[in-house]
């Protein structure tokens, strides 16, 4: 009985062993917001998206991937996405506002991955609308550049931020010139301020060192990249095939 035990652990132990290590692999870490390892998508879209998704980024501080692989190898696609999620850190630490777009033509499938931060702006049922409504029609109309590019503008719009669209150049506004009524003013108001320094140094003094000691201050930003520290997932998100 106790051997007839033991076997049954060592057969247990054994099979947890062979599942866990038949798992695949996740890749590193990708070192772009659009990574395309299958060429689903063209050079030009690669590089048109993953320069709207760095601009995003450094604006709102909400890390959106797209990664585009040819196969999980076998693994169902939640499982593999919250894997990479996880390992990649997506998103910032503490936040967890980050979101991935992941596709795998070769298993015609796709998943969106959210992070604990953003479940509650893009819940299950939004991330399975633009997948069912905007990215799956396209792709199966031959349009994966158009579907994939759709499928972010959709996630973007649903974040905030309305567009991850690089910022087009504004020309300078030329500065008008004052007028008389300005330049009296203003005149009237330096000879106010001269005698105000005069009469009482000391009190000029104290303002001014209080003015300069305010403007030195600036507020903390958080940098973008990958590996902030993020990937906490619930599995929020949805999945899809075509």
């Amino acid at each position: 009985m106790r051997l007839r035990s033991s076997l049954l652990i060592l057969v247990i132990l054994v099979s947890a062993v062979l599942i866990h290590g038949a798992e695949t692999p996740i890749p590193p870490a990708p070192t772009h917001w659009v990574t395309d390892t299958a060429n689903f998508l063209s050079p030009e879209t690669v590089h048109t998206l993953d320069a709207r998704l760095s601009n995003y980024e450094q604006r709102t501080g909400h890390q959106v991937i797209v990664f585009i692989a040819p196969t999980t190898g076998g693994t169902p696609i939640e499982d593999w996405a919250v894997r990479a999620f996880k390992n990649w850190k997506v998103g910032r630490k503490g936040l967890d506002d980050g979101l991935a777009l992941f596709i795998m033509p070769q298993d015609r499938k796709l998943r969106i991955e959210v992070g604990y931060g953003l479940e509650g702006t893009v819940p299950d049922a939004i991330a399975s609308r633009v997948i069912r409504e905007v990215i799956v029609p396209r792709i199966q109309g031959g349009d994966p550049n158009g579907a994939v590019t759709a499928g972010v503008d959709a996630l973007i719009g649903v974040i905030g931020g309305q567009s991850g669209a690089l910022p087009s150049a504004k020309p300078e506004k030329q500065a008008k010139p004052m007028s008389l009524g300005q330049l009296i003013f203003f005149g009237i108001i330096g000879i106010l301020l001269l005698v105000f320094v005069i009469t009482n140094p000391s009190l000029a003094f104290f303002f001014l060192a209080t003015i300069l000691s305010g403007g030195n201050r600036q507020g903390g930003g958080g940098g973008g990249g990958f590996g902030g520290g993020g990937g906490r997932s619930g599995g929020g998100g949805a999945s899809g095939s075509w």
